[in-house]
């Protein structure tokens, strides 16, 4: 015989849970997705900051360390003591004196950008600025119209030992350096030939192709001076150095990827590989030049190029680069003013964080 349970309390006992019960447990889990969540967000938007800041340094350093080099180096050649004889055609129409007429550093004052005035950043397109010097140099073709608006660019000339190696003195009339084996020189180089005693050298252009000698020969630009078949000015053995010329203009161009950046262009005859990008997210340079007035080679004054008159007096550089992250990292877009050099530079309105790099390079053939 079965008998039925009638007791009304077991018919009232609860299974599972209630709904406020489920509620809470609802609302406890969303306040703790909530806190991951946050803690989530927070911890990327570190990482973000930290990672755009620390491309950034890198940026800083690698540009900052170009320009100290280059800078520095200005005007070295070796040993040579004074200026070597310039063989090249001066007349020709690719002939620049600002490449090869012995200066060691030149540069270009943007409008509206010199000590104590105030730029607004507007338009980082390039070619739309001015630019000025106190010599009243012409920009070069090369890179004319690839500046941005607002910033000073530079150039610097400078030598770079080479590996080879004379083996002869030339004859009485020998436009023709020998070599102790084949030279990994190009055709169209500058080059510079210092004697073993640092009294004199040739400034010339290598004019043939591969082997084992250096020829001061016709048919090239700017090309040498003629009679290019006449022997070189000084007399050189296989104690003499051979230097490859450099002239390169640094400025802030439109990079690959729209972003501003640091730029080197090569100047010189025999470079064709045009303006490379060095780094991205340099907006603006500013650089004043240390003016030596006095008998002591030291730096009286810092100015602008624009107030530079003789460039053989400048003996130092300072530069003063704003950089910016490529990403939007700050909360609030909203524009901000930084100090370059006495300049003040206000930027566009946007979520990017920038840094300042500043330093003073002294040229080192200039100082005492």
């Amino acid at each position: 015989m079965r008998f039925l349970n009638c007791n009304p309390r077991a018919r009232q006992m609860q299974t599972g849970l209630s709904l406020i019960e489920l509620l809470i447990a609802l609302a406890l889990g969303l306040i703790l997705t909530l806190g991951v969540v946050q803690v989530f967000l927070g911890s990327s938007q570190t990482y973000r900051l930290s990672d755009s800041l620390g491309k950034t340094q890198e940026n800083i350093r690698f540009t900052l360390g170009t320009l100290q080099y280059d800078a520095r180096m200005a005007g070295h050649f070796g040993c040579l003591i004074g200026e070597p004889f310039n063989q090249l055609d001066e007349t020709d129409d690719d002939y620049d004196e600002i490449s090869y007429g012995g200066g060691a550093i030149i540069g270009w004052e943007a409008g509206d950008t010199g000590l104590g005035e105030e730029f607004e950043i507007t338009s980082l397109t390039a070619g739309t600025g001015s630019w000025s010097n106190g010599s009243g140099d012409a920009i070069p073709d090369q890179i004319e119209d690839q500046m941005l608006p607002g910033t000073d660019f530079f150039i610097v000339n400078s030598g770079e030992r080479s590996p080879v190696e004379l083996d002869i003195n030339p004859s009485a009339a020998a436009n023709t350096l020998g070599t102790t084996g084949n030279v990994d020189i190009d055709q169209d180089t500058i080059l510079l030939v210092i004697a073993g005693d640092c009294s004199g050298g040739d400034l010339f252009q290598k004019t043939n192709q591969s082997g084992d000698t250096l020829t001061k020969g016709s048919g090239n630009a700017p090309g040498n001076k003629t009679p290019v078949n006449e022997k070189f000015n000084g007399d050189y053995d296989d104690d003499a150095s051979i230097y490859l010329f450099k002239s390169a203009a640094y400025f802030i161009g439109e990079g690959a990827s729209g972003e501003p950046a640091l730029f080197r262009e090569r100047l010189d005859a025999g470079d064709t590989s045009g303006a490379v990008e060095l780094a991205e997210g340099v907006e603006n340079m500013q650089i004043l030049y240390g003016v030596a007035s006095g008998v002591e080679a030291a730096a009286d004054s810092y100015v602008t190029a624009e107030n530079v008159t003789n460039w053989d007096n400048v003996v130092s550089v300072r530069m003063a680069l704003l950089y910016r992250t490529g990403d939007f990292i700050t909360d609030v877009a909203e524009a901000r003013e930084f100090n370059l050099a006495g300049t003040e530079i206000t930027t566009q309105s946007d979520r990017r964080s920038r840094v300042v790099g500043m330093s003073t390079v002294g040229i080192r053939n200039r100082l005492e």
